[in-house]
């Protein structure tokens, strides 16, 4: 699990971790389109980079890169703990 993608639902902060971007982009654009998700953008956990998300060329959110990057840390270091 490389790519973060961190969103909201009901206005509670999630993440959700997948393997490559296409899969990552694919969530967040049908999250927004089918199922009210606000898609805040991905973080690549290899390289610590953060793409806001835009949906057909617009941010839906706007919030700040650093809340997407600790929020997608706290997720890897959840996922972590309950592997070990």
């Amino acid at each position: 699990m490389r790519y973060i993608v961190v969103f909201a639902q009901q206005e509670i902060g999630y993440a959700v971790g997948f393997d490559n971007t296409s899969d990552a982009h694919d969530f967040l654009f049908w999250g927004y389109e089918e199922y009210d998700l606000v898609p805040y953008g991905i973080f690549d956990a290899l390289t610590g980079e953060v793409w806001p998300y835009e949906h057909r060329g617009e941010r839906i959110s706007d919030v700040d890169d650093q809340i997407i990057s600790r929020t997608a840390l706290d997720y890897l270091k959840a996922a972590i703990r309950h592997t070990t």
